[in-house]
C-alpha cells in the first residue's frame, strides 16, 4: 500500500488530500491533466499561508509574481512559483512526490528563520510548463514597450479567462489602437527577459505592432506572436478555434461592435487581461489552480496601480470579471481563495471604493451535486447517502463531506461501500481523527488517509483532514470508470453508498448545524476531450431515483419542501467570499431564472419556515434568449466572427461591463440595474417560495448587453 513506501520524505507529510492523490503515481496521477500525468517537470506553483515569504535555498529557487498590496502590510496568503534546479540533472530523476516534499521542507525551514514568520502552511498547485519559465525575471519592473494612453483612464476592466483573443478589432479605440493595456498569457512561451516570472506578457504597443504587421490575418498574428503552441498543452492551439470561452467572456465584458450596441465602452476604459493555462479546466478535482488564479488577480491589481501612478493618481476604479470556479469546497469564506479575494477587495477598497470582482454563481442547480443533512436525518447514529458514478467516465470523481466547525468528531467513521456486484472491492472505512504519524506540529493539518483497493490495485482514496486547522472534511476520490492511458485499473461504475456512523457517546449536531456534501464538477468543459461524465448524489430513501426530481407541479421550479439533495447551495465555491459580486442567470424572453443557474442555500428552521444560508447571488443577468434559443451571443476568436455561450459564465461579464461603465461615469456601480426578477405566475406566492426565488435571482437584475441573434 502507498503509505508503506520506504522513502523518507513523502508528499503526505506536507500535503492535503488532493495533492497526495494527484501527485502520486500509485493513486491518481495517471488520470490527472497532462502537466502532472507526464511526470516531474521541476517547475511548480504553490500558495503559502502565514507571515514572511518563501525564500531561495540550495534545493529550491523561488519566484513571486507581481504582487499588489498596500505599503507596510503583509498578505495572509502569498502565491509563488518554485524550481528545483536538480531536476535538470538526468542522474537525479526521482519520484515527483518526493521532490515536492523535499522542496517544501526546505521552504518551511527558510521561512521559519525570518523573525516575523509563523510556521507556514503550503498548498502545492500544478506545475508550470518548462517552456514558460522566464530565464531572467525582472522583479518589480514594468515592460518597457508599454505606451501610456494620452490621457488618464477613468476606469479599468480586468478579465481572467482562457484563450483571450487580444488582437481582436472589437478591443480597438477610436484611433485604431488597442484598448488592451496589458495581457499576461500565464502559460505562454517565455521571452528570455520579462516582467512576469513565467509565461508571456503582451502590452499595448506590442499588440498594435502585431496588428500592423498582420492586418488581415489574426491567426497568423497569434502564430507569429507564439500565442499558440501545439507542443505546449497548457497553451495549445486554442486561439485557432472559431470560439473559446475566453473570447466570449472578454467580448461581453470589454468589446465594442454591433453585437453590443447599447453599452459601448469609451476609450478611457482600459483593459487588462490574464489568460490562464488552458489545462486549468482539465482536472475535475478543483486542484492546483489557486496560484494561477490568485496571481492573475494580483497582476491586474498591480498593473492597474502602475497605470495610476504614471498619471500621479490614486488607484483607479477597477472591475474584474472572473468567470471560473469549482463546485466542492467550504463555501463559508474560509478557503485559501476566498480569504485571498476578500483580503484584496477589502484592502483596495480602502484606497478606491469602486473595486469589484464579479463571478458566476455556477450552473449546477440540476446536477444533484449538493446535499445538506441535519441531526434529524440520522437513523440510529447512521447517515447514508448514495453516490452514482456513471460508466465510461474518463476522469477521477470527487466527493467532499464537511462537518460543522464546532463539532467534535470523536467516534465518527465514514464507510464507502461499492456497488453490489461479484468481484467488487470491499467496503473501506476511515475514522475522522488525525493520524499522529502525519500530524506533527510542522506537518500541516491533522489528517488521515486510507486507500480503496480492488484486487491489490488502488482505485481510490479516502481522507479526513481538519482543513486549515478548524473544520473537518472527508474527501473521497475514485479513478475513472473506464480504462485510460494504458493503466490497467478502473473503478466500478454504479451506485456507491457513503455511510457516516458514530458511537452513541459521540457529539450530536446542534440546532442549525448541518453536514454538507458537494461533488466536484466532472463533465467535459470547453471541448478539452477529458471524456468526463458527471457523478451525482441520490436520496438515501430512494437510491434508484432519476438524476433529478422536479416539483409535483411540472411547471413550477420551487417546491413546498426543499429536499436534502437540492440545487439550493450548489454554488461556485470560489465565489463564496462576502464581498464578491455573484451573478445568476435568467431567460430574457420570459424573465424566469434559467433552470441550470446555481442558487444560494435554503434551509428549514424549527418553526417550519425556510431561510437562506451561505453565499447568495446579488444580480441576475441574461444567460439565454429563450427556452428554444439557449445562450447569448458574443464574439468569436477572430474579428467578424461570433459565438454563443450558455451559462452564468456569460452572465457575469455582462454585469462587469455595466459596472465599469458606471464607474467611469462616476455613477453608483449598480446604476441602471432593475429590482429582483418578478416571481413567475406559475409559482405559489408564499414565504417559502419567495425565499427560494430570491436564492435563485438575487436582489438586482441587469439588462441584456448583447444583441439577440
Amino acid at each position: 500500500m502507498y503509505l508503506k513506501r520506504a522513502h523518507e520524505e513523502r508528499i503526505e507529510r506536507y500535503a492535503g488530500p488532493y495533492e497526495r492523490w494527484v501527485f502520486s503515481e500509485e493513486l491518481g496521477r495517471p488520470f490527472a491533466f497532462p502537466a502532472i500525468a507526464q511526470g516531474p517537470s521541476g517547475y511548480y506553483t504553490a500558495l503559502m499561508e502565514g507571515d514572511g515569504l518563501p525564500q531561495d535555498s540550495d534545493q529550491m529557487s523561488v519566484r513571486l509574481p507581481p504582487l499588489w498590496k498596500p505599503d507596510h502590510k503583509s498578505l495572509k496568503i502569498t502565491p509563488f512559483a518554485f524550481h528545483d534546479p536538480q531536476m535538470n540533472d538526468p542522474r537525479r530523476r526521482v519520484q515527483q512526490d518526493t521532490t515536492v516534499a523535499r522542496m517544501l521542507g526546505s521552504a518551511r525551514t527558510q521561512a521559519k528563520r525570518q523573525p516575523a514568520a509563523i510556521s507556514p502552511r503550503f498548498r502545492v498547485n500544478f506545475p508550470a510548463a518548462p517552456g514558460s519559465w522566464v530565464n531572467d525575471y525582472r522583479v518589480d519592473t514594468a515592460p518597457s514597450e508599454w505606451t501610456p494612453p494620452p490621457r488618464k483612464p477613468k476606469a479599468i476592466i480586468g478579465v481572467i479567462d482562457d484563450a483571450l483573443p487580444f488582437a481582436h478589432r472589437c478591443f480597438l479605440n477610436s484611433d485604431g489602437g488597442t484598448r488592451i493595456s496589458h495581457c499576461w498569457l500565464q502559460s505562454g512561451r517565455a521571452e528570455p527577459t520579462a516582467s512576469v516570472p513565467f509565461g508571456r506578457e503582451f502590452v499595448n504597443a506590442e499588440i498594435d505592432g502585431l496588428r500592423n504587421q498582420f492586418p488581415a490575418d489574426e491567426r497568423q498574428l497569434y502564430r507569429q506572436a507564439k500565442a499558440t503552441a501545439p507542443d505546449m498543452p497548457e497553451l495549445g492551439n486554442h486561439l485557432m478555434r472559431h470560439a473559446t470561452h475566453g473570447a466570449h467572456v472578454l467580448g461581453l465584458a470589454a468589446g465594442n461592435g454591433s453585437i453590443y450596441p447599447d453599452y459601448p465602452l469609451d476609450d478611457d476604459i482600459l483593459i487588462i487581461g490574464v489568460q490562464l493555462p488552458n489545462t486549468i479546466a482539465w482536472d475535475t478535482s478543483g486542484f492546483g489552480k489557486e496560484m494561477y488564479m490568485l496571481s492573475a488577480l494580483h497582476y491586474i491589481f498591480e498593473r492597474s496601480r502602475r497605470i495610476a501612478r504614471h498619471f500621479e493618481s490614486p488607484e483607479l476604479p477597477l472591475v474584474v470579471n472572473f468567470s471560473y470556479g469549482w463546485s466542492a469546497g467550504r463555501h463559508d469564506g474560509n478557503s485559501e481563495m476566498e480569504i485571498s479575494i476578500e483580503e484584496l477587495l477589502k484592502l483596495r477598497r480602502e484606497e478606491q471604493a469602486a473595486t469589484e470582482i464579479v463571478m458566476p454563481i455556477g450552473n449546477n442547480f440540476q446536477s444533484r451535486i449538493h446535499g445538506r443533512f441535519s441531526e434529524q436525518d440520522f437513523d440510529q447514529d447512521k447517515l447514508r447517502v448514495h453516490w452514482h458514478l456513471q460508466p465510461d467516465d474518463g476522469t477521477s470523481s470527487y466527493l467532499e463531506m464537511w462537518l460543522p466547525e464546532e463539532i467534535d468528531p470523536a467516534g465518527y467513521t465514514v464507510t464507502l461501500t461499492p456497488p453490489d456486484r461479484p468481484g467488487g472491492p470491499n467496503p473501506t472505512s476511515i475514522d475522522i481523527s488525525p493520524d499522529m504519524d502525519l500530524s506533527g506540529q510542522d506537518d500541516g493539518d491533522p489528517r488521515r488517509f486510507e486507500e480503496i483497493e480492488l484486487k491489490g490495485e488502488v482505485i481510490g482514496q479516502m481522507s479526513a483532514d481538519k482543513h486549515r486547522g478548524n473544520r473537518w472534511r472527508i474527501m473521497i476520490a475514485l479513478i475513472p470508470t473506464i480504462y485510460r492511458r494504458g493503466v490497467a485499473r478502473k473503478a466500478p461504475s454504479g451506485t456507491w453508498t457513503v455511510e457516516l456512523s458514530r458511537s452513541p457517546k459521540s457529539s450530536k449536531l446542534g440546532e442549525g448545524e448541518n453536514i454538507l456534501l458537494w461533488l466536484q464538477r466532472d463533465d467535459d468543459p470547453s471541448d478539452l476531450k477529458t471524456h468526463g461524465r458527471q457523478s451525482y448524489l441520490l436520496a438515501p430513501e430512494n437510491p434508484q431515483a432519476m438524476q433529478f426530481v422536479r416539483p409535483k407541479n411540472p411547471v413550477r421550479k420551487y417546491s413546498a419542501d426543499v429536499p436534502n439533495i437540492s440545487g439550493f447551495g450548489a454554488t461556485n465555491a470560489v465565489a463564496a467570499s462576502a464581498s464578491t459580486t455573484r451573478v445568476s442567470g435568467y431567460i430574457l424572453q420570459s424573465g424566469h431564472p434559467s433552470d441550470y443557474s446555481g442558487a444560494g442555500g435554503v434551509k428549514k428552521v424549527p418553526d417550519g419556515s425556510y431561510v437562506s444560508w451561505g453565499p447568495q447571488p446579488e444580480v441576475s443577468a441574461v444567460t439565454d434568449q429563450s427556452r428554444t434559443q439557449p445562450g447569448i451571443w458574443s464574439i468569436g476568436t477572430t474579428s467578424g466572427t461570433r459565438s454563443k455561450l450558455i451559462g452564468t459564465s456569460a452572465a457575469a461579464p455582462s454585469v462587469a461591463r455595466l459596472m465599469v461603465r458606471n464607474a467611469a461615469a462616476g455613477r453608483p456601480l449598480l446604476d441602471g440595474f432593475g429590482a429582483e426578477l418578478d416571481l413567475p405566475s406559475t409559482e405559489a406566492d408564499d414565504d417559502t417560495t419567495m425565499v427560494q426565488h430570491k436564492a435563485c435571482v438575487g436582489i438586482h437584475t441587469a439588462p441584456p448587453v448583447s444583441k439577440a441573434g
